[in-house]
């Protein structure tokens, strides 16, 4: 029945408008139509109050009808009995009357006039109960605006009735019981709307009253008017919730099992009205990327109520015999739906725009962060099931995965991508200085892991790391490594050409632009990774490092955390929980010592370290390519000088020391100490090595070439120890040319005790340990011996043997076959 006038309803709804208003002007007509509608109405009413009567008349008719023929028929069934008891006639039968008349016939007569009383009788029990449900209803419609109990008391008797026809057995296959069943669930349903609505928009109206959504400052009349009106709803609520079973059985469905409490639904309805008003039409405060503008008017709108919830909602929810609850936090997670609505609406723009994500995440936090800081809220996040969605958090991780590679290849095609960005006096030497990418790298992945903070889910945080930020250093360590691939394919233009010099000199030559260059990336690649080092140590970051560990750990077997990335694309659900389990600790020590960003610090130094190699071979090629005359020098074994001669550097390095000098100074201002003090160290090795080889194992020498070998040995060791202290630079095996001084020692030995300037400093002359070092059948070690405490400590017993036979003068006093 509910549904014939419900479809009847709407069909005549529609007929009258299309009747009346086929046009814009038509609309003037409205009044004049309402009037000409309220008329027929009431004359409706009217005529329907007649045939009330009329009605009731024609039930009383019928019962009457009904019982007189009930009267009749006992009368003659009671006459049969006699008649037939009474003859005496034994030919006549016992079911004929004495007229011949069959009894039968007369039955049948009585059986269709039982079967009409019975209809009759059914036909007025159905008229007594569609007279109740009317009259319940009637007292609903009458007490709606004056008794809220009145209200209250006809929508239990209609629950009751509801109960009472839905029990009925008898009810399958009987049309008119089904049908007034369906007039009864109807009934019910209009007195619970229609109490609902009235109290829901006077409660309102009360917030109204009380200056909502602004400061509230209730006046006493209004907040008994609240209070009877939230009282209502809750008795209703309540009312409803024990009727569950019988509604639910009678496929009734005015609320949801899980239901909120009715007045405080309506509380939050409030809200949501205002909301969607403002923030989901075509207003202009509709703005998907100003999430700040409706969370602020949310939250202004519940710190509003929150006093008026404390003071004196909560007192009247307990008075009700509603499940208790606080209601200050039920009103806020009532709140939630109201939000999600909103997120729900602007999803579309939120797709299209991916960063949106991001300030939307962030406000949505901040949000929560203060539901639960100062009003102790505890319920579900709103920003968790925001995420949750897959395509809101693929279009988030992709926007940021484009803006930040969009910018690195911007920065990097810039021809100034590795210029240094402050001047050397701005930052000491031993701090990184960065360039425009090294920087912009950082910032790039300082700034994304901002964002992401905010992300409640670990695993989400770490899909955020490898999809977003490893790919920007990535793309720097590829960058890098491709220019030093390049530089190294061109690297033999550092071999200076000493006759026509075209490397320049000084602080502004192409060498020292090369070098200038080599140390921007160095410069670069450190940078980044000591902001590494310093991610690797931040909160978020550990926590990733954690969640990682716990997952290795759950997996078993030989799973390092340090694999990770190899297998985020396949996540599910089982890894998150394992990830996002913040109360299990790991105990791996191992695992602990390690970090979310180790492999990239370890990549990173790596690739420095190759740059401080690529550095060193250029350095040492072009130092010892200045060299090549020193090499060539031939009258070691003729230089003749006197006791008070002032011995000099050899002319063939004046041009080789202000390099060398220039150099050091150079490395001081491009590199930390650190990395001047490793290619110093190198090129150190490579000259001691040079020297030794090149220079005093190749020519003869007599004791004066040696000591200008000692003087040439002694002037480098000075500019390379000018640099900085000279004990930092030195190596594991000592001082510098520590091979190359050994042999100036041994070369510059005085022959038998003769002075010269500057002789070398063993206090024994050459005559005196030399025959014994080269005789054959002298124990190496205890030569070496005798050596160590002579000074000569690196050098080989092969290699003194060597030097000792370069020294022409002795060669020429012991020239026994045996030593030589």
């Amino acid at each position: 029945m509910a549904a014939l006038v419900n479809s009847e309803s709407r069909r005549a709804i529609r007929q009258f408008l299309g009747d009346n208003f086929t046009s814009l002007d038509s609309l003037e007509l409205v009044d004049d139509l309402l009037k000409e509608e309220e008329r027929t109405h009431a004359q409706l009413e009217q005529e329907a109050a007649v045939a009330s009567k009329t009605t009731q008349s024609l039930v009383a008719e019928a019962s009457s009808v009904a019982d007189s023929v009930h009267s009749k028929a006992m009368h003659l069934i009671d006459v049969h009995s006699k008649v037939v008891g009474s003859t005496a006639d034994e030919s006549v039968s016992a079911w004929e009357f004495r007229d011949g008349t069959a009894v039968m016939e007369l039955v049948s007569k009585l059986a269709a006039e039982l079967q009409t009383y019975r209809r009759l009788r059914q036909a007025k029990e159905y008229i007594d109960e569609f007279i109740e449900i009317e009259k319940v209803a009637e007292q609903a419609a009458q007490s709606m605006e004056k008794s809220p109990q009145g209200v209250l008391s006809a929508y239990s008797a209609s629950i009751a009735l509801l109960s009472k026809h839905s029990s009925d057995s008898e009810i399958t296959g009987n049309i008119s019981a089904q049908n007034l069943l369906e007039y009864i669930k109807h009934t019910v349903s209009n007195i619970w709307t229609n109490a609902e609505t009235t109290a829901a928009n006077s409660q309102s109206e009360c917030l109204r009253k009380m200056g909502w959504p602004g400061k509230i400052d209730p006046p006493v009349s209004v907040l008994g008017e609240f209070g009877a009106n939230f009282s209502m709803l809750a008795s209703l609520d309540h009312i409803t919730r024990d009727a569950s079973k019988v509604l639910r059985q009678s496929g009734v469905q005015l609320q949801s099992e899980d239901a909120p409490p009715l007045p405080l639904k309506h509380m939050a309805r409030a809200v949501d009205i205002r909301m969607r008003y403002h923030f989901e039409s075509a207003r202009g405060t509709s703005r998907a990327d100003r999430p700040e503008w409706w969370l602020s008017q949310v939250m202004n709108m519940v710190r509003s109520l929150v006093p008026l919830l404390e003071l004196h909602v909560q007192s009247l929810y307990d008075r009700s015999a509603l499940p208790p609850l606080d209601v200050r936090n039920e009103f806020i997670r009532l709140i939630q739906p109201i939000i999600q609505h909103k997120l729900a609406h602007d999803r579309s723009d939120y797709i299209s725009n991916g960063l949106v994500i991001a300030h939307v995440s962030r406000e949505l936090s901040e949000f929560e962060h203060t539901l639960q800081d100062v009003y102790f809220f505890d319920g579900p996040s709103v920003l968790d099931a925001f995420l949750a969605d897959s395509e809101i958090f693929s279009a988030w991780v992709n926007a940021e995965r484009k803006s930040a590679i969009d910018s690195y290849m911007e920065t990097i095609a810039d021809p100034g991508a590795f210029k240094q960005l402050y001047e050397d006096e701005v930052l000491d030497r031993d701090d990184p200085k960065p360039t425009r990418i090294a920087q912009n790298v950082v910032m790039l992945i300082s700034d994304i892991a901002e964002r992401y903070a905010v992300v409640p889910s670990c695993m989400q945080q770490l899909q955020f790391l490898s999809t977003t930020q490893f790919p920007v250093v990535i793309a720097l360590v590829e960058d890098v490594e491709g220019e030093i691939d390049e530089f190294s394919r061109i690297s033999l233009a550092f071999i200076r050409d000493a006759s026509s010099n075209v490397s320049g000199s000084g602080a502004n030559s192409p060498f020292a632009a090369q070098l200038r260059r080599l140390a921007s990336w160095y410069q670069t690649v450190w940078y980044v990774e000591e902001a590494a080092r310093d991610w690797n140590d931040s909160t978020i970051y550990v926590d990733m490092w954690a969640a990682v560990c716990r997952h290795a750990r759950a997996l078993g077997g030989d799973a390092d955390p340090r694999d990770w990335r190899d297998e985020c694309d396949d996540w599910g659900e089982k890894d998150r929980k394992v990830l996002d389990d913040c109360a299990t600790l790991e105990t791996n020590e191992e695992w602990l010592d390690g970090g979310i960003w180790e492999r990239t610090i370890k990549t990173l130094g790596e690739l420095k370290q190759r740059i401080l190699e690529l550095m060193s071979r250029a350095i040492n090629k072009d130092t010892v390519g200045q060299l090549r005359a020193y090499r060539k020098k031939a009258n070691w074994a003729s230089e003749g000088v006197g006791a008070d001669a002032d011995v000099k550097v050899s002319i063939e390095l004046s041009g080789l020391l202000p390099e060398l000098s220039q150099l050091v100074s150079v490395l001081s201002e491009l590199l930390p100490f650190s990395g001047s003090a490793y290619l110093l160290r190198s090129l150190a090795a490579e000259l001691d090595m040079f020297l030794v080889d090149r220079v005093a194992s190749a020519h003869q020498f007599n004791s004066s070439g040696g000591w200008q070998f000692a003087m040439d040995v002694s002037a480098i060791s000075r500019v390379l120890h000018a640099s900085a202290g000279g004990s930092a630079l030195q190596g594991p095996s000592g001082q510098l040319l520590a091979k190359a001084m050994e042999c100036a020692r041994i070369l510059s030995c005085s022959l038998d005790g003769e002075e010269l300037p500057g002789n070398s400093d063993m206090t024994l002359s050459l005559s005196e340990w030399a025959p014994a070092i080269l005789d054959a059948a002298t124990d190496d070690k205890e030569a070496m011996l005798v050596l160590g405490k002579l000074g000569v400590k690196h050098l080989s017993i092969e290699q003194i043997r060597q030097l000792v036979k370069r020294r022409v003068d002795f060669a020429a006093t012991f020239s026994s076959p045996e030593m030589f």
